[in-house]
């Protein structure tokens, strides 16, 4: 029977504590046995958007297993939580002269192919992907039914009527709402309960991303992005991983250009006082018309650690 398991708390997509997105992770050794009912209990205790449970490395080179639970459900995928699994991992275990470390996760989801690089403390994740572009959008009027301060603030899409809806694995779904600018409409965005759209590919998840997109001279080969992420049953997402690869991913594939790799950079939870910084490299295959590759980049830092009695 387990009775204590060792956890940590890390900030992800920062370098400065008490900044970023908090993320619980529960070290599960070879031979505990944990519950889904257990590991959602624990999830709720810590009560972040995201705890992540991380069992031992079982030697079959098949990636270190990790649960990813929020207050309410287990997700295939998420990005806050893969980042931070990462940088805990590679933190905890450098080797003699090494710079830059190989390690593999597995979630619901597929495999993390991933580096963590020990001078910079970032980690860079190859994302498992499904991407999917909905063929049904979200309305205009649904969308202010949820967010009526946007009335004056959205940008209207002219050549398809309402707002894109983006799965960037099966069971996740979020609503691209693109605004008309960072600084008076981002601010405009307001907790809300009231869904944007309900889905049935694969249930799970619906959440509305709201993003404004400008360019920075100097980084011109970086697409720059200011974000928010409202989920109507728990609040306000600091940083949002999988939601920024569903709307990278979108955009990407708008342009139509084959083999050719775009890279953004997002910053969200400005206007809750978390700021995150997201990376996402994303990769069109030869045809032009689907995602080859998706790399998620970011860094984090230890909070807290001790442990459960359970």
């Amino acid at each position: 029977m387990t009775t204590a398991l060792s956890f940590a708390t890390v900030d992800v997509f920062t370098d400065t504590r008490f900044t970023g997105n908090p993320l619980a992770i529960v070290s599960v050794p070879k031979g505990a046995s944990l519950t889904q009912e257990t590991k959602q209990k624990i999830a709720r205790e810590f009560n972040f958007s995201e705890t992540v449970f991380l069992h031992e490395d079982d030697g079959t080179g098949k990636g270190r297993k990790v649960d990813i639970f929020t207050v309410n459900e287990e997700l295939p995928f998420a990005g806050h939580p893969t980042i931070g699994t990462l940088y805990f991992i590679g933190s905890q275990s450098k080797a003699e002269g090494q710079t830059v470390q190989s390690i593999k996760l597995l979630c619901k989801a597929g495999i993390i192919n991933a580096k963590y690089d020990h001078s910079t403390h970032i980690a860079h994740a190859e994302i498992p992907h499904d991407v999917r572009i909905h063929s049904t959008r979200a309305s205009m009027e649904a969308v202010l039914n949820s967010q009526p301060g946007l009335q004056d603030n959205l940008y209207v899409h002219t050549e398809l009527p309402g707002y894109p809806i983006v799965s960037p694995v099966k069971g996740m779904q979020f609503v691209l709402v693109r605004l008309k600018d960072a600084k008076t409409s981002l601010p405009r965005v307001q907790l809300s309960h009231i869904p944007v759209h309900r889905m049935e590919y694969g249930a799970g998840l619906v959440a509305p991303y709201f993003y404004v997109m400008y360019d920075d001279e100097t980084k011109p080969d970086w697409t720059q992005i200011e974000s928010r992420m409202i989920e109507p049953d728990i609040g306000e997402d600091p940083a949002t991983g999988s939601a920024a690869c569903a709307l990278t991913c979108y955009l990407a594939l708008q342009h139509k250009v084959p083999g050719k790799t775009f890279r953004y950079e997002i910053t969200q939870g400005v206007d809750m006082g978390r700021e995150s910084n997201i990376r996402a490299e994303v990769t069109i295959d030869v045809t032009g018309t689907m995602v080859e590759k998706v790399v998620l980049s970011g860094t984090a830092i230890l909070v807290t650690h001790g442990w459960l009695d359970m």
